[in-house]
């Protein structure tokens, strides 16, 4: 059995490289601001999950884990 305290870093990984994926068509291609705008709020929910994981809440870590999740892996 996965904890959240072991899932919602790989969830962050996850999203992150996602993310980074994103950023690197970004450059490569003119994506326009909506892509900017997509990044921008990964961004976003990535820092939220890293500061309830360090603060330990655990329902802030599930709100996170959550949005996380819903990202496809589909790009």
């Amino acid at each position: 059995m996965i904890t959240l305290a072991e899932s919602l870093p790989a969830q962050i990984k996850r999203v992150s490289e996602k993310k980074a994926r994103w950023e690197g068509y970004m450059r490569d291609h003119d994506m326009g601001p909506g892509m900017q705008f997509s990044i921008n709020i990964m961004q976003s929910e990535i820092d939220d999950a890293v500061q309830s994981l360090a603060s330990g809440d655990v329902v802030s870590m599930l709100q996170s884990h959550e949005s996380l999740a819903a990202y496809s892996d589909d790009d």
